[in-house]
């Protein structure tokens, strides 16, 4: 009889432990957010929101954040995006472009609305540029 109680007591106290480990594994919040579709490439474009990082240096804000590249249902690549706004104009490279090139930010690019608005900053543009 001994026997059985301790047997009930350690198959409790097992129970309670795994419902304490468990409790804090609720679900992922990362996310693979899809952002826009190249039809000229027939590419689709998904970020991956727990990517976003951002941050101010002597050049001023920053962001970067990996975008997943989706073709045919395929994923094709995965490429790093980072925006940044040295003067008046955002300007971006990516992990694909060559080492020290970066292109001002055309508008309509919906990583950077993305980007900029999950992090609540604020941004113009004149129908070519974002400020």
């Amino acid at each position: 009889m001994r026997f059985v109680k301790q047997l009930w007591k350690a198959l409790l106290i097992c129970c309670v432990g795994c419902m304490c480990f468990f409790a804090g594994a609720g679900p992922s919040k990362a996310a693979d957010v899809w952002v826009d579709r190249w039809a000229s490439e027939n590419v689709d474009l998904y970020v991956m929101d727990d990517t976003l990082t951002s941050g101010r240096d002597s050049y001023g804000p920053w962001f970067s954040v990996a975008v997943k590249r989706v073709q045919n249902g395929s994923l094709e690549k995965v490429v790093t995006w980072r925006f940044f706004k040295p003067e008046r104009i955002w300007q971006y490279a990516t992990s694909t472009m060559a080492s020290g090139r970066r292109a001002g930010v055309i508008v309509p690019n919906k990583i950077f609305e993305y980007g900029m608005n999950q992090l609540g900053w604020s941004y113009s543009n004149d129908g070519m540029h974002y400020y």
